[in-house]
């Protein structure tokens, strides 16, 4: 056996994993911004005119220095795999909106479970209306009954949580 193409495949292994490491060190704190920009669009449509202040993860909503609501952060398994879901909350412990932040879902079936239509149904409902029709105020997204379920019960987290 040669030493030789063991020797180019290792130094080749080290040459690569440092350019890609150096790449990551530079790309890591865009990422980070995009997030954050994402993060306070998002929480904008849910609370328009609203000033946020995180405290252990969940975003505090202030507008004219009285607090309307919280949101955070919760995370759902759909059929495409994770989905982070920002929820909304009123004082009264009710719904104020629902956004998708990242999913997997497939385009087109499962995807639709992440758009206003269906999220929109959410609003302004309590703990015990977050169910499927006809025992409680959901549908479904047609042929995507998993992204639509994890949805639901991340939001039901959510109101649990607050």
């Amino acid at each position: 056996m040669s030493v030789k193409p063991v020797l180019a495949l290792t130094l080749t292994c080290l040459v690569w994993g440092f350019v890609l490491g150096y790449v990551h060190h530079l790309t890591q704190p865009r990422i980070e911004e995009a997030e954050r920009r994402e993060m306070a669009t998002r929480l904008s449509e849910i609370f328009p005119g609203c000033e946020f202040v995180e405290e252990n993860g969940i975003f505090l909503c202030y507008r004219e220095n009285q607090l309307v609501g919280r949101a955070l952060e919760v995370r759902g398994k759909g059929y495409g795999g994770e989905m982070r879901i920002l929820v909304g909350i009123n004082l009264d412990k009710t719904v104020r909106g629902v956004r998708v932040l990242s999913h997997s879902e497939t385009k087109g079936i499962g995807s639709r479970a992440a758009e206003l239509p269906y999220l929109s149904q959410f609003e302004n409902l309590s703990l015990n209306q977050l169910a499927f029709r006809p025992e409680g105020k959901i549908e479904a997204v047609s042929g995507a009954t998993v992204s639509s379920r994890a949805i639901l019960e991340a939001v039901r987290r959510a109101l649990e949580h607050a």
